[in-house]
């Protein structure tokens, strides 16, 4: 379960490198009392500080180098031509170059207004514009390493997207208020109003390489404007918000990319969709063309980049795999390397003729759905014998032996009845002259029977009159004493001092007796249990 929008009061909300899913399925992130951030990991049963990353197959494609320097996630790269150095913009609000090997190119350019989100480079390589969180844009000089003037405002949410027109004119800017703008980028201002588009937030924006149009990429839909900011055409066809866009060299073809997990291919002129590409197992957030146009490279939710054959729109090669999400990729000018990065806020380089070498017909898909696509968990029933959690295994909270289950208990109704069961009733004449002889008695007295059986308890004989009976009253002795109350009751002939019919048998439950002074007859009732004793007297008298 995550609980990352669910922060404990008074705790600071944490960001965890947003957009911050969990791509290792079984794997919960929590946050502790004192306000960090641990995750547990069911798959490996481990509780760590650290985000999990997921397991690498043997024999993945290794990168020809891992570049690292950013402290966050890392949201745009750009290769300068030239140098092929790669120019990275992160979330940690700085802007870094970097040699092939990895080597940093001077110092970082930090924005100071918070994280980066996007980044474009002029077509001479001497200028870099950048947008953040702050809706602000900032534009630099790279070699000096400062920046031009002051910050671009206009717009209200952060910039999401920026581009470079063919002939460096200007710059178009798409943000999450829904508009795109269009900078003069001498005098850093707006050329023309800003253009609400019906695609809510602006992910993606680019113009075509004829400079004469350009595209935008929103919710579930595509526009495709004049250089004067008219609509042409709006192609759906998504099914959810498209992140990157890429145009043929000729500008007759438009590919995109989309958080249904899918790459399409359109006709620029009337929107007809020619191509749907299908193999990611998550977002495609990123996409780029090869020089050569043979290739187009997407970056995935996945943690995965692929390769697809415009010849035959299947995916070719073994897939560069990645520890976490991957937002952004771009290709070498030279077409001989990919860089890649994302929420591990580290760049991948990899070498394309590596990645191309024939892995087997099904390798890289095999290996592809070896990678967890969406956070799932998966609910076990708990062991009837088992101790612990079913997902953890027995020696997660306990030890590993198996207990057996405890003898299940009958209900309270059962219970009462077996104590009711085995209360004798005992009497005796209440003023008889002799006393009764003292006999051992036995307690069949059980609350809580775990069983069908009783035990006897022996207890020695004593003097006092109150005594449970060994056992029940015999047949005789009961319809003795109900001829004798019924006598008593019935029969008003029945002289002072002569007992009734079937008196005799003083044994007999309950008891009736006559004084000799003449006139009363007493019945005993006398109960003794939990060492309580109940009793009562029915005296009879006659005038």
């Amino acid at each position: 379960m995550v609980s990352r929008n669910r922060p404990l009061p008074g705790v600071p909300r944490l960001n965890l490198d947003s957009p911050g899913d969990l791509v290792v399925t079984e794997c919960e992130w929590h946050i502790s009392p004192l306000g960090r951030s641990y995750f547990v990991n069911h798959n490996t049963r481990t509780t760590s500080w650290k985000k999990p990353a997921p397991e690498r197959p043997a024999g993945s494609l290794m990168p020809e180098c891992v570049i690292e320097g950013h402290s966050k996630c890392i949201w745009s790269l750009v290769y300068l031509g030239v140098s092929c150095n790669v120019m990275s913009a992160s979330d940690d609000g700085s802007i870094r170059q970097w040699k092939r090997d990895g080597e940093p190119v001077g110092k970082p350019l930090e924005s100071g207004g918070g994280g980066i989100t996007s980044m474009a480079v002029s077509l001479n390589e001497t200028m870099v514009i950048c947008g953040g969180v702050d809706s602000k844009l900032r534009l630099w000089n790279i070699k000096k390493g400062s920046m031009i003037g002051d910050p671009w405002e206009g717009h209200d949410a952060p910039v999401r997207c920026l581009d470079w027109s063919p002939n460096a004119l200007e710059i178009a800017s798409g943000s999450q208020d829904g508009t795109i703008r269009r900078w003069n980028p001498d005098i850093g201002r707006q050329i023309a109003p800003p253009i609400k588009t019906s695609h809510g937030w602006v992910y993606a924006v680019k113009y075509s390489p004829q400079g004469d149009k350009f595209a935008s990429g929103g919710v579930g839909a595509i526009c495709i404007w004049s250089k004067d900011g008219k609509l042409l055409i709006e192609i759906k066809g998504h099914e959810d918000k498209v992140t990157s866009l890429c145009w043929s060299k000729d500008g007759a073809h438009i590919f995109s990319a989309s958080f249904d997990d899918t790459i399409r291919k359109w006709r620029a002129i009337d929107g007809q969709e020619l191509v749907v590409f299908r193999g990611h197992a998550n977002v495609v957030r990123s996409l780029c063309l090869s020089l050569n146009e043979d290739y187009i490279v997407s970056a995935s939710n996945d943690c995965s980049i692929r390769i697809w054959d415009l010849k035959t729109n299947q995916p070719v090669g073994d897939p560069p795999l990645h520890d976490d999400q991957v937002l952004t990729v771009t290709m070498s000018p030279d077409g001989k390397y990919i860089a890649s990065a994302g929420l591990d806020k580290k760049i991948y380089v990899w070498s394309l003729e590596a990645a191309l070498k024939v892995v087997g017909a099904d390798d890289g898909n095999a290996k592809l759905k070896e990678r967890p696509a969406r956070p799932r968990v998966v609910r076990h029933p708990i062991q009837a014998k088992k101790i612990g959690s079913a997902r953890y295994g027995n020696d997660f909270f306990g030890s590993e032996s198996d207990r057996a289950a405890p003898p299940a208990r009958p209900s309270s109704l059962i219970r009462w009845r077996r104590l009711l069961t085995s209360i004798h009733l005992g009497t005796r004449p209440a003023s008889s002259s002799q006393p009764s002889e003292r006999q051992s008695r036995h307690w069949y007295f059980n609350l809580f029977s775990g069983g069908n059986s009783s035990h006897t308890v022996e207890v020695a004989p004593g003097r006092k009159k109150n005594r449970i009976a060994i056992s029940p009253p015999s047949k005789a002795e009961v319809d003795a004493a109900m001829q004798r109350i019924n006598g008593n009751q019935t029969n008003s002939s029945t002289q002072p001092g002569q007992p009734a019919a079937g008196a005799q048998g003083s044994q007999a439950r309950p008891t009736e007796t006559q004084q000799s002074t003449g006139g009363m007859g007493e019945v005993s009732y006398e109960v003794s249990c939990c060492g309580f004793f109940f009793g009562r007297r029915s005296t009879s008298r006659q005038s």
